[in-house]
């Protein structure tokens, strides 16, 4: 099979199961948003916020030096193993030593005994790493997902059991722990790899140096992600963190859904492209491609806002609506600047991976820092602008190293961001009308997914009838074997 066609049934896979991990978790997450208290949710988010941190530091570019490496290793494998355990061991106790009484001084006791009590999760996520290094370097997505798909049911129903039974937040907690360990153990056996134990200096130097700027890399894109929530929760509260947290939960899920899906196999496909190939004329159709599916996704999300938040989590969520409208937009620039630093990572200009990550964080934290002090609504303005504004200087980075044709981007964008607003104006348009007509908020919603559905490749067949038959050819080509013909 060739390295396009694993690519892209890695990516196909790993969309799949992570549609179905993130349907079940998005199920339990609008569980638990019904019966907790918007302070509750809140605290609970704040805590994960540590947990994610850590964790992010225990994986950081471990994953792509493995993938990266031209042959495997056992021995390396295992010397990568000890190393991660040992950072992940570390990281633990600096989560009980200094996350949780943070988590006490912001929030209360409460919040302290959670962080402690999800810090041996990054132990567990440690072992992890090596494992799910060599799936992806294998392209086994299919098994990889299955394992996940597995461990995400039976730790979804852990939580909801608890949850009936009245331990609250604790029914997540519990639920999470019982997640990492089933994943480890599922992911272990699907792998095929034995784990061990074993140390060997000069694979730890090689290690440190690869994985030393994105260890930072990977800092940055966390806070680069998380300023907004850590913002909100400081200055306005839990119950606000919760109701901007409820917003961001759509985008989440479709990114990890997509986006995700596909930057992940960005590193495995560009480090082993052949060395005549162009580079960034690839890059220019994976964005093109990327853009046909996920913007009008994104789009129908910020069109169907309210309705999709109220029967969701329920009305007490309702101002989570107007965030996550907002919030969509951020996506346009997103789309474009997405794939950039794991393409540089793919050249192995780590360090240039790092000053576009470093751009992107520095300039969030401070847009965000600066305008939640205005509220919630003005600093999402603010960071969608912000992400606009960066993207020239995103590019003159990458451009060092490999070239893009910036007007064959843009022509080849264009298509898909005309047609994915026009498909959102027409259904947030229709809905000041159907608002008469329409009383029910599930009925309303189901109504706006089809005004959209239809509308965007009526748009797009009309407007752009070349571009779009081109597209489909590239999508048919890509996940089918039969062509298009016209």
């Amino acid at each position: 099979m060739s390295l396009k066609k694993q690519a892209t049934k890695g990516s196909m896979w790993m969309s799949i199961t992570r549609m179905g991990m993130n349907v079940i978790d998005f199920a339990v997450y609008a569980y638990l948003a019904r019966i907790l208290t918007l302070e509750e949710f809140g605290l609970v988010g704040f805590c994960f916020l540590f947990i994610e941190f850590a964790n992010t530091l225990v994986n950081a570019g471990v994953n792509q030096n493995i993938v990266q490496r031209k042959t495997w290793s056992d021995n390396y494998a295992a010397s990568t193993m000890t190393f991660v355990f040992g950072m992940g061991v570390v990281v633990a106790a600096c989560l009980v030593f200094i996350g949780a009484p943070i988590a006490h001084y912001s929030y209360s006791d409460v919040a302290a005994y959670v962080v402690a009590s999800l810090a041996p999760i990054t132990i567990v996520m440690s072992l992890q790493v090596v494992v799910t290094g060599k799936l992806l370097r294998e392209f086994k997505n299919k098994q990889m997902g299955v394992a996940k798909f597995v461990a995400t049911i039976l730790s979804a129903i852990v939580i909801v059991t608890l949850a009936e039974m009245g331990y609250g937040l604790w029914s997540l907690v519990v639920g999470k722990l019982v997640n990492a360990a089933l994943e480890y153990i599922f992911l272990t056996y699907v792998s095929g790899f034995r784990p061990r134990f074993h140390f060997d200096r000069e694979d730890n130097k090689e290690l440190i140096s690869f994985c030393l700027p994105l260890l930072w890399m990977t800092i940055m894109t966390f806070l680069h992600r998380k300023a907004s929530n850590m913002f909100t929760g400081l200055v306005l509260g839990p119950a606000s963190f919760a109701l901007l947290a409820a917003a961001k939960k759509g985008e989440l899920v479709i990114n990890q859904i997509t986006m995700s899906s596909i930057n992940s196999m960005v590193v495995p496909s560009f480090s082993r492209a052949k060395e005549d190939a162009n580079i960034g004329d690839l890059y220019i159709k994976l964005v093109a491609i990327t853009a046909t599916l996920v913007l009008p996704i994104f789009m129908g999300l910020a069109a169907i806002a309210d309705p999709f938040v109220t029967v969701a989590f329920g009305d007490k969520f309702a101002t989570s609506a107007e965030y996550m409208s907002i919030s969509a937009f951020t996506m346009f620039p997103a789309v474009i600047a997405w794939f950039l630093p794991n393409l540089l990572i793919s050249r192995a200009k780590t360090k240039d991976a790092f000053k576009l990550t470093l751009i992107n964080v520095v300039s969030n934290i401070l847009v965000a820092g600066v305008s939640i002090w205005f509220g919630i609504k003005v600093m999402l303005i603010s960071l969608v602008i912000n992400s606009f504004l960066l993207l020239p200087l995103r590019f003159s980075i990458v451009m060092k190293h490999i070239e893009i044709d910036i007007a064959k981007l843009v022509k080849t964008l264009l298509a898909p961001c005309v047609c994915a607003l026009g498909m959102y104006f027409c259904a947030s348009g229709s809905k000041i009308y159907l608002d008469d007509y329409i009383s029910n908020d599930i009925a309303m919603l189901v109504t706006l997914v089809a005004v959209g559905g239809i509308s965007y490749p009526i748009l797009a067949f009309s407007l752009f009838y070349k571009n779009t038959l081109v597209m489909l050819k590239e999508l048919n080509e890509m996940f089918f074997k039969k062509r298009i013909k016209h």
